[in-house]
């Protein structure tokens, strides 16, 4: 019966949704049902207004269901103290019955957080980055200029702190923007690893999400950047497992800075498939700016080039300039194997004749003969994407770069 209810509910709710009283009705039915995945994604546009005190109810009940009881306790407290009608005898038990495992305590952080050191090695800022100046300049305006120049945002009532989602083929240095982004602020920077998060005991991988989030923010200024996010950010409704939607939903509360604030925490997430991650990642204070990131133009492909041919003995026909203006639409690992296959033909040839000669102009036009670029297959199909998917305007960036590529 309470299934159906709930049904009747969300469905008025769809015709009514900024009906207050509903929505806190649909969350408390949820809640009863122990449906918290969807009673904390229900509840996100009470944050604004007298019953915001739900939001944090719901996520102490997600997080209690995830086994992480401290931020549950901390959730459940903060409901509490914005709405005193909230107090729930039955949910207190379970919080105050059970030994927890330590995980987050206020703004402590445990020994377990030792495991997330953050990755400054080989730092790196804008000025090592060819080209791609409109691109900086955009991340710039979204993230440095913020935490550089605090007072000024204040000034006009703007929070510092956020996501941004940079998405494009793969191969074409969204984890170096991110690095070289980190290091412009001069600021820890963490790399989330599936690897490190993803457990297969039941709630061990919502705990580590906790733990990867308050270690940033206890050595803030920092950046968290999360690739392929769209494997731990994916649409719910494509998840048939119940631990894989809580991981998703935790990583919402975490991004929401429910526990603790995320000021000077910026979350940098980057993806080759943005048309798969969940909406809900999407919305204010979340990953609410989403940047398109090119394959390298001309000045990065060439410098990408001389990164390659470091330590490679070049003779005088070599222009990598030249490489660089024949290489169009190619990534960062289509231009690494070009270099590779001018390498191979000069090695092939001293193999044989035993002349150890250097790699010259013909071995690169041999080269590139032999090489297209990767990522052409992904601009076709996301081009699909921009033509059907693109209401909201998210891909306007892409449809603008498709447009002057004239990708068909």
């Amino acid at each position: 019966m309470s299934n159906e209810l709930i049904s009747a509910l969300l469905t008025a709710l769809k015709v009514s949704p900024e009906n207050e009283p509903l929505r806190v009705q649909v969350v408390r039915e949820l809640l009863k049902a122990q449906r918290f995945e969807e009673a904390v994604e229900q509840s996100a546009p009470l944050k604004i207004g007298a019953n915001k005190g739900m939001v944090q109810l719901s996520a102490a009940y997600l997080s209690l269901s995830a086994g992480a009881l401290d931020a549950a306790r901390a959730l459940y407290q903060d409901a509490v103290k914005l709405d005193h009608t909230l107090a729930d005898p039955k949910l207190e038990s379970q919080l105050n019955g059970q030994v927890a495992r330590v995980v987050v305590t206020g703004n402590q952080v445990d020994e377990a957080k030792e495991e997330f050191e953050n990755d400054n090695r080989q730092r790196i800022t804008f000025a090592d980055i060819g080209g791609m100046d409109a691109l900086k300049e955009k991340i710039r305006l979204s993230i440095l200029y913020p935490l550089q120049k605090p007072e000024i945002y204040a000034a006009y009532g703007k929070k510092i702190g956020g996501g941004l989602l940079l998405y494009g083929p793969p191969g074409c240095g969204k984890t170096h923007l991110a690095r070289a982004t980190a290091g412009e602020l001069g600021a820890n920077f963490y790399i989330l690893s599936l690897n490190e998060v993803l457990s297969m005991w039941l709630g061990e991988s919502e705990k580590q999400l906790a733990n990867l989030f308050a270690t940033a923010r206890n050595n803030a200024p920092s950046v968290i950047f999360i690739d392929e996010v769209d494997a731990l950010g994916g649409k719910r409704s494509d998840m048939q497992s119940h631990s894989t939607r809580a991981i998703v939903s935790q990583f919402l509360v975490e991004m929401d800075g429910m526990v603790n604030k995320n000021d000077k925490v910026m979350i940098l997430g980057a993806t080759n498939m943005p048309w798969n991650v969940d909406s809900a990642l999407r919305r204010p204070g979340r990953f609410d700016k989403v940047l398109f990131v090119p394959p390298p133009d001309r000045p990065a492909r060439e410098q990408v080039l001389g990164i390659h041919c470091k330590g490679r003995k070049l003779d005088g026909t070599v222009r990598l300039a030249d490489i660089a203006s024949k290489t169009e639409h190619f990534s960062g690992a289509d231009l690494a194997h070009v270099v590779e296959l001018a390498t191979e033909r000069a090695l092939s040839e001293a193999l044989q004749t035993g002349n150890m000669r250097d790699i010259n102009n013909n071995d690169f036009q041999s080269a590139l003969k032999e090489t297209r670029a990767s990522t052409m297959e992904w601009l076709r199909r996301a081009k699909n994407y921009v033509n059907f998917a693109n209401q909201d305007g998210m891909y306007d960036d892409l449809d603008q770069y498709l447009e002057k590529a004239r990708i068909r």
